[in-house]
């Protein structure tokens, strides 16, 4: 069994929560509580495969950016959220990923970008859906959806896309190491015969 870890970011009320308590429990809880940490682990099965996923859901309060950093350090891949109806956590996101660069040292990082309340986009929307899709086709190893969490709209989908992101970048990563690794035996191969001429 393959094992995942996916970080939740975004900013304080964007949803992360309740997309993780209603892709693993299928519950909604209409309070609002600010999340510092929470886990949530969940197996599903993709094209055959059973896939463990380790979902670490990460406070949207800027004092806690430590425990960012070391999160983003050890994770596979990201979903990040932000909520059509306020612009502020959509800007909120492009920093956010700046972030996750900076700490994996690459522009190449699996992520789901995450619109989420669209059950509030009628009369409510700050955020067009464009704006999404054009922020996440800048991005490379990124896909865009958006979501309610409150009516379970899509939310199963985003942890699937973020397996499949995280996949297709392993196995990315796989093969270009295989081929460096090729290419650098047949370099000794002919570094060495020149030495025996």
């Amino acid at each position: 069994m393959r094992h995942f870890k996916i970080v939740l970011m975004g900013a304080g009320g964007v949803g992360k929560t309740s997309m993780a308590t209603q892709f693993v429990e299928q519950t909604f809880d209409e309070t609002y509580e600010p999340t510092i940490e929470e886990i949530h682990k969940k197996t599903i099965s993709l094209d055959g495969e059973q896939c463990l996923l380790e979902l670490i859901d990460t406070a949207g309060m800027e004092q806690f950016t430590q425990m960012r950093d070391l999160y983003i350090k050890k994770s596979d891949g990201f979903i990040l959220v932000y909520s059509i109806v306020d612009p502020t956590t959509f800007e909120d996101v492009k920093s956010i990923r700046e972030q996750i660069v900076r700490n994996k040292l690459s522009e190449q990082v699996p992520i789901v970008l995450v619109g989420n309340k669209k059950d509030l986009a009628t009369g409510e929307r700050a955020v067009e859906r464009t704006s999404g899709a054009g922020l996440a086709a800048r991005w490379p190893h990124c896909r865009f959806i958006e979501t309610s969490a409150r009516e379970f709209n899509d939310i199963e989908e985003v942890f699937v896309y973020a397996v499949q992101e995280i996949k297709a970048f392993q196995d990315m990563r796989k093969k270009r190491v295989s081929v460096l690794h090729k290419e650098a035996t047949k370099r000794r191969k002919s570094t060495g015969k020149c030495q025996v001429m």
